[in-house]
């Protein structure tokens, strides 16, 4: 699994090419962070949005919620519902460094579980767009990210190439390594800011799901 998880961060890395930014529509990932699967990436939200959702997974839950300050700065939390356990709720700080513009990459680092319910974990990580509709997301930390993540999406069908009545959503293809296993899963636009996940999380060997809103 160590040998995967590096061969996989070091693909993306030598992916990384200087190519134009994508629009980026923030979205949460299960942790409350703006993100992937269970990764963050480098967008906050910006100040005055907010984004909500839910999450579940054999018989378990996780009710996010994230609000974009000034400054770059985004503020989140989770509560997750654990059956058998008591209910498990916390809080993440992210601070946006540097937006993504054509040579450069977006720069964000952040802590997850600030006071430490769970598991505390700082990290940094960037982002940055890649030709045909490929993005990546590297970063390292503490925590339950054990020295690196990834994450890799694809857009399938962006919205500049749908036809004008095409009947399928705008999806994305996710792949990621979130510390310690890979995750997997299709992200579809449903309406303006609203998005359905459905994917594999990797050593649970769980299917999840979420629907989740940014305005």
């Amino acid at each position: 699994m160590k040998c995967e998880k590096n061969l996989f961060s070091s693909v993306l890395i030598l992916l990384t090419l200087f190519v134009a930014p994508m629009i980026v529509e923030a979205t949460p990932s299960m942790t409350g962070s703006t993100g992937m699967i269970r990764v963050p990436t480098a967008d906050s939200l910006r100040l005055g949005q907010f984004s909500t959702g839910y999450f579940y997974w054999n018989a378990h839950g996780s009710s996010v919620v994230a609000v974009g300050l000034p400054r770059g700065v985004e503020v989140s939390a989770a509560l997750r519902r654990n059956v058998g356990n008591p209910d498990t709720a916390i809080y993440n700080v992210k601070f946006n460094l540097n937006q993504e513009a054509l040579l450069y990459p977006a720069v964000a680092i952040g802590i997850e579980d600030i006071d430490g319910r769970d598991r505390r974990s700082v990290y940094g990580v960037l982002s940055k767009a890649l030709p045909y509709g490929f993005r990546i997301h590297i970063g390292t930390g503490t925590g339950r990210f054990e020295g690196m993540f990834a994450s890799l999406e694809k857009v399938l069908n962006p919205v500049s190439l749908r036809k004008k009545h095409s009947g399928f959503p705008v999806t994305s293809l996710i792949v990621e390594m979130d510390g310690y296993k890979m995750n997997y899963a299709a992200r579809m636009r449903l309406a303006q800011g609203l998005r359905l996940d459905a994917g594999w999380l990797g050593k649970e060997e769980r299917v999840y799901c979420g629907l989740t809103f940014t305005n």
